[in-house]
């Protein structure tokens, strides 16, 4: 099993707009399962049954939220360590400063890291748990593990992973592929030697840092010089043992994570450091790479679109809660709508839609459009409607 699991949710979800907002990200949002997606990977990684610890790689600003969706703790029996960005710089700085602040305790050269993200859902657990055992075993011969999801459509909205020859428990990887076409999506999905690129990985420490060193070396050598001391409770570092300001329950919030790195040098670094995806700094030009197919189910939520499918699907239990939604949603000759709201909706006559009613702000879009909803945030970012998003 993985020494280690890594969690990157330092994302903002803006496809799922309004219920992810800046302060309150997607990766904070209960799809409908009963739990947030972020408490859900926690629990996920503790079931990996990791030796070792669970860091979570977040941005400054949802650290606080973090703390309160944090209180299952790791598989080691403490709280995760939450690691801070002052700045989204995309997947590879998250990676490398997780990796230097695993490294930092001698000896962990060969340890395995199982990197998750924070928005994804997953069933079941089990069948999760084994394929991580396959990816270990190949990790630990020396692999960059990816998984790979079989595609069950001709989707334009994932990468993909050309297969190769079989190696250990999985298989080599041919070639990463970028987001298609749709006639090329088709021909990849009647190839059937296709899968989708989940975005989850295993690797030993030293082999991701040898392959990040050789392919970014500048952004190595900056985190590479980053000072870690110990990790401490965020309740300490906040208050230095006076009580917390906010009362006893927000000092409880911030006792379930621990947090680590001279947030200054961590700063200075970031200011310098590319804007580049963990698949572009390594996975795409190292010839290191295997897969795992996937024996579980797979959704990252990309959007209100794949909301709907998980519904329909029966991965989600409600849009709210048991019972809540469902009571709140009234429907007249209308069919094929997708409703999430915190208030009664009534659909008259209407065909195709996604209804979202969150955070005070609504949301309106055909099924299958849904995409365009970043370019509605955006909309609103450029007519300085910063406090909307």
């Amino acid at each position: 099993m993985t020494d280690h699991v890594v969690i990157l949710a330092g994302g903002t979800g803006t496809r799922l707009w309004p219920a992810s907002v800046r302060l309150r990200p997607k990766q904070f949002m209960d799809p409908g399962t009963g739990r947030s997606l972020i408490e859900s990977t926690l629990v996920r990684a503790e079931a990996t049954g990791a030796r070792g610890e669970v860091v979570v790689v977040t941005h400054v600003d949802q650290v606080t939220g973090m703390s309160r969706f944090a209180r299952s703790s790791g598989a080691s029996g403490r709280p995760p360590v939450v690691l801070a960005e002052p700045q989204a710089k995309n997947t590879a700085p998250a990676v490398a400063l997780a990796i230097s602040y695993l490294a930092r305790t001698p000896g962990r050269e060969h340890d395995t890291v199982l990197v998750l993200a924070a928005d994804h859902v997953i069933t079941p657990t089990d069948a999760f748990v084994r394929d991580v055992e396959r990816a270990d075993e190949l990790a630990r011969m020396g692999h960059l593990v990816t998984f790979g999801i079989r595609p069950n459509r001709a989707e334009t909205g994932y990468g993909y992973i050309h297969l190769g020859e079989p190696v250990g428990p999985g298989r080599n990887v041919d070639a990463f592929k970028e987001k298609p076409n749709r006639e090329t999506a088709e021909a990849y999905l009647a190839d059937g030697g296709y899968l989708w690129n989940s975005g989850m990985f295993v690797f030993q420490l030293s082999t991701m840092w040898e392959e990040l060193v050789k392919f970014e070396p500048g952004l190595a050598s900056l985190i590479a010089g980053l000072p870690w001391s110990d990790p401490v409770s965020a309740a300490s570092r906040a208050t230095a043992g006076a009580a917390h300001p906010e009362g006893p329950a927000a000092a409880a919030d911030q006792a379930s994570i621990r947090t680590a790195g001279d947030h200054a040098a961590i700063a200075a670094a970031y200011l310098q450091l590319p804007r580049i995806s963990i698949d572009y700094a390594v996975m795409e030009r190292s010839d290191r790479t295997a897969v795992v197919e996937a024996g579980f189910d797979w959704n990252d939520v990309g959007s209100w679109d794949e909301m709907a499918k998980l519904q329909e699907a029966g991965l989600l239990t409600d849009e709210i809660a048991p019972g809540e939604a469902v009571a709140r949603t009234v429907s007249v000759e209308s069919s094929g709508n997708y409703v999430f709201s915190d208030l009664p909706v009534a659909l008259c006559g209407v065909e195709d839609l996604c209804v979202v009613v969150k955070n005070g702000r609504v949301l309106v879009c055909r099924r299958g459009r849904s995409q365009l909803v970043k370019d509605a945030v955006d909309q609103l970012e450029r007519e300085g409607r910063a406090d909307l998003v």
